[in-house]
């Protein structure tokens, strides 16, 4: 018996053996006896054993009556490519009304050929054959024949049938048909020298989009003569015909002169030169970054001017002076590689006047990028001028060239890293900030604005009263009398629920003041109560509404501009689209994050400060910088494990779980407690991460199989890593049973664990997992099919 490990990057490859053959037969009965959902697993993975028992079982699966495993089965008849039986293709063709079988089976005979699936493809070419096809009459939105003529199309060409050349054609010029150039183009380039004379004779068509056609679908031709028609469409008059036969040239290798794309008319030409790989005359390109029309096509011309050699830098210089009184920014932009290329007083002058003269964005951004790749004292101080910059986009671009710098020798570099420090630690403030803030909404202090809101040397506020009548203001008594405290004793539960229930009426005051209304019978006629409940108020009659509705009140202009007054008090926050709430926060993550590929220590120790931040973003993204360094390699000193072992407790749970992370790379005997604790930690991410660095010291003795039945998900997920990690560890049961849980939420990632195992083994295991009831057979089953994706 073959034993074979199945790695991730390989397909399953059935060897035949006694457990094969068992599994077989068992997927053979479920395929003809099982549920519904248990036949189209079977037959899927039926797909993948080339057996002719296999092969037999799919083929009367063909007819059964479920739509779903008739699909099943016939895909997997068509994916094993063994054996095929064309008239049982045929049949599932005519007679099954699914679309997606009858497309399948149309693949099927695109394989097997012969002249009796030539004649009936030919013949869905041209017509539906209703009378002697069956389709679906459920579906009156779309009609399935239209996507069986364009694969019966395409099956034509791959059977190379030449005779069907006129129908296809003859279904391509159907006024009332479909769209179907593209396939009948791509059918005819298979068809061999019949089927490449009709396509010279297309390639002369009235119609420019049957010439587009025609050479996009002779790029998979190979004959000599597609060469020729190829330079004919390359000659087209309309532009995209042309751009169609310069991508085919250029897909197969021939050389396409790409002079002659350049000083094309259309600019999809022209562009498309500037894209291709080969080489243009530097003369070519001065003449589109000057000339052209189109400031795209000007701007890529620059681009790769600045990629090469500069011929005639004199020259140059004279040209760009001349250009950039009206040059737009963007193009201003592209330039200043090209001019820091030349390297001589006059482009030094020139750029130090663009510098000093256009202040647009992209021309900013442009110099911040030179400044990263060319370290020098002006350009260290325009970086750290605009690492401040109150957009984003320029920020972020001034801080990757402080990284690059940092990365170097000398004072600048030096230079660049404290910069980047600084920007870590939050000491970088924009100067569009402080105007934000000021102009972000804030709460008032009552205080400041006096008793009556509007400070002391004004007029106290207009107050009315409910029905609308100004309330004059009163002078308060010169002698304040205090109040008597009133204590009401609560009454406990007990003696509410007694009362309630023995129709004791509410307590109220012992004295009631003479003439006082105790009931509503006591109304006057013409008070009407106010109703005590919603569903009081529902069934009052309109002359009751009518007798509570109150007079409107009139308001004059003091009492609208008493309503008004809350206005005056809102102040609104400014809101710039693209701009963060906070810029001095973004400035610390995005230099966080930059920092995750820095070696220089100031910064290092810059990362481990940041994890005693205040705000949980940046001790995220500092934690999220260190771990990233630590997997590639870098060694956390004592010193820094000690400061993280001295940081609070983490609230925040993806923190913690990095905090372990760091932790458990260093052999401290306080490190390890903490990672020791961590995996009783109550959350998954926390816990999972301690699992795994604890499997990985053996001095630890932690069984990772036990963890597999852990009701945690985020501790199985860590164990299925881990186990798949080890193929010594036999844990097929342990996996599958985890694969169960949840509803088979970690199929996939069991599927994935199975791969590390031998094939013998996992079909032993499969056997043994089948044997059980239906919901254990559905997990086996999807189990295996994930395993053989």
């Amino acid at each position: 018996m073959t034993v074979s490990t199945r790695h991730l990057d390989q397909d399953f490859v059935s060897e035949p053996s006694e457990a094969s053959d068992k599994l077989v037969k068992i997927l053979c009965e479920l395929l003809a006896n099982g549920e519904e959902r248990e036949k189209c697993l079977s037959a899927q993975i039926l797909g993948k054993f080339g057996t002719s028992a296999a092969q037999a079982a799919l083929a009367s699966a063909l007819r059964d009556e479920g739509e779903d495993v008739r699909s099943d089965a016939i895909e997997s008849l068509i994916r094993a490519d063994k054996g095929l039986d064309a008239d049982v293709l045929l049949w599932s063709l005519l007679n099954d009304p699914v679309l997606e079988v009858k497309l399948s089976a149309i693949d099927g005979l695109a394989l097997v050929g012969g002249a009796v699936a030539e004649e009936w493809l030919t013949k869905l070419v041209k017509d539906r054959c209703e009378d002697e096809v069956a389709w679906d009459g459920y579906g009156a939105e779309w009609d399935d024949w239209l996507d069986v003529q364009r694969k019966a199309i395409l099956a034509l060409g791959t059977l190379k049938c030449e005779a069907s050349a006129a129908a296809l054609l003859e279904a391509a010029r159907d006024p009332f048909g479909q769209e179907v150039w593209p396939e009948v183009t791509v059918a005819l380039s298979e068809m061999g020298a019949a089927g490449l004379l009709e396509l010279a004779t297309l390639a002369t068509d009235a119609s420019a989009r049957v010439r587009e056609h025609t050479a996009r679908a002779l790029s998979t031709v190979q004959d000599e003569r597609v060469g020729e028609i190829l330079r004919v469409l390359f000659a087209d008059a309309d532009p995209d015909v042309r751009v169609a036969a310069a991508e085919v040239l250029m897909a197969r290798g021939e050389e396409a002169d790409l002079a002659v794309l350049l000083a094309d008319s259309a600019p999809q030409m022209r562009r498309l030169a500037l894209k291709a790989l080969g080489k243009l005359s530097f003369s070519k390109l001065e003449k589109v970054a000057f000339e052209d029309e189109e400031d795209t096509l000007r701007v890529m011309a620059l681009e790769r001017m600045a990629a090469g050699e500069i011929a005639k830098p004199e020259a140059l210089i004279e040209r760009i002076e001349r250009s950039l009184r009206s040059a737009s920014d963007v193009f201003v932009a592209a330039l200043i590689p090209v001019l820091a290329k030349i390297e001589n007083e006059t482009t030094e002058t020139l750029l130090t006047e663009i510098a000093t003269h256009r202040k647009e964005e992209p021309v900013l951004k442009a110099f911040i990028v030179l400044h990263g790749e060319k370290p020098c004292v002006e350009g260290l101080a325009i970086l750290q001028e605009q690492v401040t910059s109150a957009e984003q986009e320029i920020r972020l671009a001034a801080l990757n060239s402080l990284a690059k710098l940092s990365d170097g020798e000398g004072d600048i570099a030096d230079n660049a890293a404290v910069q980047l420090v600084w920007a870590v630690s939050g000491k970088l403030m924009p100067e569009a900030h402080e105007q934000d803030i000021l102009d972000s909404a804030k709460e008032k202090d009552p205080s400041d604005l006096g008793d009556n809101g509007k400070g002391e040397d004004k007029p106290p506020r207009v107050q009315i009263d409910r029905e609308g009548n100004v309330i004059e203001p009163q002078a308060a008594p010169v002698e304040a009398v205090a109040e008597e405290e009133v204590v009401v004793e609560e009454r406990s539960t007990e003696e509410l629920v007694a009362s309630v229930t023995a129709g004791a009426e509410p307590a109220v005051a012992d004295e009631v003041p003479d003439g006082a209304i105790e009931r509503v019978e006591d109304l006057p006629d013409n008070v009407v109560a106010f109703p005590g409940s919603t569903l009081g108020a529902i069934l009052n009659t309109d002359e009751e509404i009518e007798k509570l509705a109150e007079e409107p009140v009139e308001l004059g202009k003091q009492d609208m501009r008493f309503l008004e007054l809350a206005n005056d008090l809102i102040e609104k926050k400014r809101v710039v689209p693209g701009r963060p709430d906070d810029p001095a926060l973004d400035i610390r993550l995005l230099a966080l994050r930059i920092c995750g590929d820095a070696k220089r220590p100031e910064l290092i120790d810059a990362l481990i400060s940041a994890l005693s931040d205040r705000q949980m973003q940046v001790r995220f993204a500092a934690s999220q910088s260190l771990v990233h360094l630590v997997d590639n390699g870098l060694e956390l000193s004592e010193e820094a494990i000690a400061r993280i072992l001295a940081l609070p407790p983490e609230n925040d749970v993806a923190v913690r779980a990095m905090r372990v992370e760091l932790l458990g790379t260093s052999y401290n005997p306080e490190a390890e407690a903490v990672v020791i604790a961590a995996l009783n930690d109550k959350t998954d991410a926390v816990s999972a991460s301690a699992l795994k660095i604890l499997a990985g010291k053996p001095e630890a003795n932690i069984d990772v199989c036990s963890y597999l039945k852990s009701t945690r998900r985020g501790l199985r997920v860590a164990a299925m890593e881990l186990v798949s990690a080890d193929a010594d560890v036999n844990a097929l049961g342990e996996i599958f049973e985890a694969a169960q849980m949840e509803n088979g939420v970690l199929i996939p990632r069991a599927a994935l664990c199975l791969r590390c195992y031998a094939q013998e083994s996992v079909l032993g295991a499969l056997e043994q997992w089948l044997d059980g009831n239906l919901s254990r057979k559905l997990a086996a089953l999807e189990v295996f099919n994930k395993y053989l994706a």
